[in-house]
């Protein structure tokens, strides 16, 4: 009895371990199409430019205080 069910048993962990890759391998490439679909249409170009020249009130501010930590950080060396 022992005799079948070792080969059997091997058999059938094979056989997952055989479905478990074709799996992952089929998930893999179903997502590197999906991926490719993707940078087709995208350029990387900003959607209103003319706005990013103009910094707004928040970001004036964020620069002040970097600028100032900067110059607390410098006075202390």
């Amino acid at each position: 009895m022992t005799a079948f069910m070792e080969p059997a048993a091997n058999l059938l962990l094979i056989g997952t371990a055989g479905g478990l890759i074709w799996l992952l391998l089929r998930l893999r490439q179903r997502r590197r199409a999906s991926e490719r679909g993707i940078d087709g249409h995208y350029s990387g170009a900003a959607k209103d430019p003319g706005s990013l020249m103009e910094p707004d009130d928040e970001a004036l501010e964020e620069m002040e205080d970097l600028l100032q930590q900067a110059r607390n950080g410098h006075d202390g060396e």
